[in-house]
């Protein structure tokens, strides 16, 4: 039983919320990939997903109860645990031999993690927990470090125009137009390596851009490494000195038209507390720019025109797709993922 309505990868693991979004006793509605999904936190403060809609008569759950253990149906008073089996049915007769433990309300696997919770999309809605553990997100963050989050932007676009977008160097100095960052007058020509990674490929590590009035502000020695992994994940990790600053985007498709884009910081440089509201307010910009050229995108996309990659500035386009393509084809031959990217190095201007 396959529930995909769109083109986008199954049998992955998905960015759903910060896990600051749920809260103990509430269940909360997001689509993802075009499926109405119910999140919700327990009284044990476990998180969990079900599909949002009752088997019974397909009213949505969340319109019921939750009381920290069982959601109640608000139509007919269905009662179900947070892994969707059935514990009661009030209607039926004392006299009734059903069974009602094999009622079922679809579930996905959740797993929250560096704050961050991660939803399992399977292609089979009937093993859901059948997954390769191999194929799990990696963070670059100690076991008890946490992203703090910073901001969700809807963009209209799919998620394959939403993550070429993501990761295309080009476009920076002319759609980042800020004071506080490169200008188009500025362009440089940049030479980077490249290698593959877990689930996609890396910059590897090198000291940044000396253009960028982000990065001047920190007054010690700097390198930095970015990375993209599927199915939408770009990390850059800011070494500074001995600390650490971690920039997450995920990208989680809504349906075939949007695309959540969502953004997380992580870092132990501890007089940075007293510089998140400004952070964050750069960062706002910053992303808000994606998304205008975005609107602007979708106009042209329309008609769903021929569209050209051209040399070095779109290689991580390329290895994109064909790290998507891959992926693809090893879950249909049920094969170990094989990366198909080879170390290479590239050159643009910006």
């Amino acid at each position: 039983m396959s529930t995909a309505k769109t083109k986008n990868l199954r049998n992955i693991w998905y960015v759903a919320c910060h896990g600051s979004l749920l809260k103990k006793g509430k269940t909360i509605e997001k689509e993802i990939d075009s499926e109405k999904i119910l999140l919700g936190r327990d009284e044990q403060g476990k998180v969990f997903a079900l599909r949002n809609q009752c088997p019974h008569r397909g009213i949505p759950l969340t319109y019921g109860t939750f009381d920290g253990c069982e959601i109640e149906c608000c139509y007919h008073g269905w009662r179900f645990k947070t892994d969707g089996t059935c514990s009661k049915i009030p209607t039926l007769p004392p006299s009734s031999k059903l069974d009602v433990t094999k009622v079922r309300a679809p579930y996905y696997p959740l797993r929250e993690v560096h704050g961050i919770v991660l939803i399992y999309l399977p292609k089979d809605m009937r093993k859901p927990e059948d997954m390769d553990e191999s194929l799990f997100p990696q963070f670059p963050l100690k076991e008890e470090a946490s992203f703090d989050f910073v901001t969700a932007k809807p963009m209209s676009c799919s998620l394959d125009h939403s993550v070429i977008g993501l990761i295309d160097p080009a476009h920076v100095p002319f759609v980042h137009q800020s004071w506080f960052f490169r200008k188009k007058t500025n362009l440089k020509l940049k030479t980077k390596n490249f290698a593959p990674s877990h689930l996609g490929f890396k910059m590897v590590r090198h000291e940044p851009s000396k253009n960028s009035a982000a990065y001047k502000i920190l007054k010690k020695e700097q390198t930095t490494e970015i990375s993209f992994q599927l199915p939408g994940i770009r990390i850059e990790h800011i070494k500074v000195g001995e600390n650490d600053i971690v920039i997450m985007t995920a990208l989680t498709p809504v349906n075939e038209k949007q695309t959540e884009l969502i953004q997380f910081i992580y870092t132990d440089i501890s007089w940075f507390k007293y510089l998140k509201p400004i952070f964050y307010r750069f960062a706002n910009t910053f992303i808000q720019q994606d998304v205008d050229v975005f609107e602007k995108l979708k106009e042209g996309l329309q008609n769903n025109p021929p569209l050209m990659l051209m040399g070095d500035p779109d290689m991580q386009a390329k290895w994109y797709n064909a790290i998507r393509a891959r992926y693809e084809k090893c879950q249909e031959e049920k094969t170990p993922f094989e990366n198909p990217i080879k170390p290479e190095t590239l050159q643009w201007q910006t």
